[in-house]
Formats: structure tokens, sequence, C-alpha cells
């Protein structure tokens, strides 16, 4: 039933909008104070802090563009309104939306113009699952700490590099994380963050409001040649 709800909500406002056109009230929710304010009163991410809206790398959540019409959400678990509560609950510390609130429609108004209605291929969800941070030592140590400054200021600098609040906890400086192993670096960022994470088991000791990379957002060499550059 509230899969089906959803599903009314966006088709009338499919309708209503065309699809095509957004307001700048409704792009206020992906990157302006009404984003942030769909978190905890702490919090000041926004969906443009981990979504890209025109594809561009850096980002450890999936673009929003060709987002609004997937069959899909969260690996399959969840709608459309699942994938955003599980954004504006797990990491951003709010209250779930409804399928009929002004947050949730504005933001699938924000989605829908900039997403073709024929891309429709389930959002998928993988990330990269090692057995335990020495296995992510192992995969990960000697990277190009040269490299990796310039890709630490593209995928890392605008959180840590400016103390961002995601929900109701500061994200650590640079300098701060450099006292942590490679491994615990590379599964922090392999499978950081609240159910569904990478890892739910004892032996997942990233917890946090820190998304996590997948593979294809952020490759091995990247990540290898990040680290070098923080334990640098």
């Amino acid at each position: 039933m509230k899969k089906l709800i959803s599903t009314l909500a966006i088709g009338l406002l499919t309708a209503a909008c065309g699809g095509e056109e957004t307001t700048s009230d409704a792009r206020d929710y992906y990157d302006g104070a009404k984003s942030a304010a769909l978190g905890a009163s702490t919090n000041k991410a926004t969906c443009a802090t981990c979504h890209a809206a025109d594809g561009a790398a850096g980002y450890p959540g999936n673009t929003f563009e060709d987002i609004a019409y997937r069959s899909s959400y969260k690996g399959g678990d969840a709608d459309l309104l699942g994938g955003v509560n599980a954004c504006v609950t797990g990491w951003m510390g709010g209250t779930a939306l409804t399928a009929t609130s002004e947050s949730y429609l504005k933001i699938v108004e924000f989605m829908q113009s900039i997403s073709d209605s024929a891309v429709t291929d389930p959002n998928a969800l993988a990330p990269e699952v090692l057995a335990d941070e020495a296995a992510y030592e192992a995969a990960y140590a000697g990277g190009d700490a040269t490299r990796g400054q310039a890709l630490y200021g593209t995928y890392c600098g605008r959180c840590h590099d400016a103390a961002l609040v995601v929900g109701a906890v500061t994200s650590p400086p640079k300098a701060g994380l450099s006292s942590r192993t490679v491994g615990r670096i590379a599964q922090q960022v392999r499978t950081a963050g609240p159910p569904p994470s990478g890892m739910s088991d004892a032996s997942d000791t990233t917890p946090g409001p820190m998304p996590f990379f997948e593979m294809k957002d952020l490759s091995a060499a990247d990540l290898k040649d990040i680290i070098a550059h923080i334990k640098g």
C-alpha cells in the first residue's frame, strides 16, 4: 500500500509539472537550507553533500540525474520514498517523510526535472565487503600520496575539511584521520554508515553517518592514493 501511495503521489506530481521543469523552491530541498532541515536540528549536510545532480564524480551516493523513475532503490529493498527516507533518517538523523508531505514531493519534483522517465533499471547497492580490517590493509596499502592530494580534495574535502556536521556527528579533520590505520580508513570508506551498510556483524567497526563509496564511485587505485595522502 505504501508503494502504491508513493507511486500515485509521484504520478500526480509528474502530471502537474510535466516531469521537465523544477522550481527554485524544489531545488532548495536538494542543496539549500530546506534540504539540511530534513535532518536533525544539528545537521548541516544536504542531499547535495552526497549526491551530484549531473553525474559528476566525487560523491558517495548515486547521482540524482536519472534517478526518479527507477524500479527499486537501495539494492531493491525500498521504493523511492524508502530510498529518500534511508538518507533522511539514517544519515541525516531526521524524521521519515510521508508520500504526501511537501518535502517529499519537492524532492521528487527536483529529481524528475533531471531524470529521463525511460531509465527504470534498479538502483543497485554494492559495497566492497572484505573479511576484516587486516584484509582492507592488505588491499589498500602502498598508494601514491602525491596523486592522492587532489583526489582527497574531490572525494573527501567537502566534509572533512569543513568540519561538516552530518546528523549530529562532526566530520573529523584530515589530521585526525591520519592516526588511523590504512585498513581502518579503507573499511570506513567502503562500508560505513547505518543499515543498510556494508556489513552488520561484529567485525564491522565502522559505524557513523559517513555514507560508503562503492567501487563504481571510487576506484581501488584512487582510494589507495587518497589513504596514502591522509597517512602522509
